[in-house]
């Protein structure tokens, strides 16, 4: 499991440079109202997932586990060309609708889904079936394609947002295009027309966990819905602007959540699962040290998203609960075939998010109460989940961990100067870390060893 969260980690790494790079030079060419637009194309784009009505979740369940050499090439290729097939007919639809309504953002999004959703078929085939290679390549050529325009666009200070939306399809097509080569090689496709048959039996299969992830969708999202239609779109912008700093969390936590899906589902072992969870805590919790570097940047470079730098802050605490959500429960719910039970404690935790986001926006629209109406949503769900997983209930010593270190971090944003905040942060960590979680903290330390040792032994 090591190698695969460190191929899956390393083009991540490459992901996470080239995202952050955007998430700073992009806003730094474009206006808040401009850069706002552009995120709308991208909050969109993030929905159409759900255009395959859980055909890819049910080809990844059902091969979750099995080994390469156990593909069916005849049941890939009909799979491959009913998703395809149904695809681009809801794409042309999607776009006429956005020609007709004269809305560039909307046919733009319908341009990204066929790209997108074969790009998804294609990476839970890897995924599911532990070739984590041939993903990371996709992605570290994506990634590389990404970085190139938006350097020449931000270089050539392009000002416009239509333009760079309009590339940013181009973006999207590069994996499609990659995997499409990737399976033609492995002679996974070949062109057999729609299928009935075929596309229902892989929507009945994943449509609950399609379902789960539409849920989640909208959940993650539900706070950006309400600041789209209650606030200016400089709002939704700086709203934006602060999600997209804790990206580079994602891009830590992404590798994780992605191998533990095969792993768990094999092993089905509670200890193994606990340890994850506590090591993941620990990762978590140092986290916050990224808040002060971006506050630095933020007030040095970027002036005008200033005020973002408060709701980054909200958002960081949010983030930490999202991840262990994402990185461990969800991938146990899947692991153990409980996806009524996801279903049911994710449209709970939903129904908070909107009822508090509904008060917030009664009382007075905000971005900071829409901030602090998502974080207490996602503890709610964590609360949920840790209830339905009895035995991952954190005993006294990892609760007092997590609470002492969540306080001290609010007590560290009242110091002025980042540099001592950092700094005090940072110490009480490793402190709290070696008494507190010693077992977690040995791992740790011998893992840093290990990697030395290999750097030293090559050097």
């Amino acid at each position: 499991m090591k190698k695969d969260i460190f191929k899956v980690f390393s083009s991540n790494l490459i992901k996470m440079v080239v995202t952050f790079l955007t998430a700073f030079i992009v806003p730094m060419v474009l206006s808040v109202p401009s850069y706002g637009y552009l995120k709308t194309y991208q909050f969109y784009a993030s929905y159409i997932g759900i255009s395959h009505l859980g055909f890819c979740d049910g080809v990844y369940l059902y091969y979750g586990g099995k080994k390469e050499d156990e593909l069916e090439h005849r049941g890939l290729a009909e799979q491959w060309s009913s998703i395809l097939v149904y695809e681009i007919i809801v794409a042309v639809a999607f776009v006429l609708f956005g020609i007709i309504k004269r809305d560039l953002i909307l046919v733009c999004v319908g341009f990204t889904m066929v790209p997108n959703v074969l790009f998804t078929f294609y990476s839970y085939i890897f995924q599911s079936v532990g070739d984590f290679t041939k993903y990371t390549l996709i992605v570290n050529i994506y990634s590389t394609v990404n970085m190139l325009i938006n350097l020449v666009l931000v270089l050539m200070r392009v000002k416009d947002y239509r333009i760079y939306m309009v590339l940013y399809v181009f973006i999207e097509c590069v994996p499609f295009i990659v995997g499409t080569v990737l399976f033609s090689k492995l002679k996974w496709i070949h062109f057999t027309g729609f299928k009935v048959a075929v596309f229902s039996k892989y929507v009945k299969l994943g449509i609950l966990l399609m379902i789960g992830n539409f849920a989640y969708s909208i959940f993650i999202g539900i706070d950006k819905w309400f600041i789209k239609f209650s606030l200016p779109i400089e709002d939704f912008s700086m709203y934006s602007f602060a999600s997209q700093m804790l990206t580079v969390v994602n891009m830590f936590i992404t590798p994780i959540a992605m191998t533990l899906y095969s792993n768990m589902a094999r092993r089905q072992d509670h200890e193994f699962e606990i340890k994850i969870k506590k090591t993941l805590v620990c990762f978590l919790m140092i986290i916050p040290v990224a808040i002060y570097a971006l506050k630095f940047i933020i007030s040095t470079f970027m002036k005008q998203y200033i005020p973002a730098i408060n709701i980054t802050s909200a958002l960081l605490i949010t983030q930490i609960f999202l991840s262990l959500n994402v990185a461990v429960f969800v991938n146990l719910y899947k692991a153990y075939k409980k996806q009524k039970d996801y279903f049911i404690r994710l449209v709970i935790s939903l129904g908070v998010a909107v009822l508090t986001d509904g008060i917030v926006t009664a009382v007075q629209p905000n971005v900071m109460g829409y901030a602090l109406s998502t974080m207490f949503s996602c503890f709610v769900w964590f609360v949920l989940n840790m209830g339905y997983f009895k035995y991952m209930i954190p005993g006294v010593k990892e609760l007092l961990y997590v609470v002492t270190l969540l306080g001290i971090y609010m007590g560290t944003l009242l110091i002025g100067n980042v540099f001592v905040r950092a700094a005090i942060y940072v110490v009480l960590y490793l402190l709290l870390t070696r008494s507190l979680m010693p077992e977690e903290w040995s791992y740790g330390v011998g893992q840093l060893k290990s990697v030395k040792g290999k750097l030293s032994s090559r050097g």
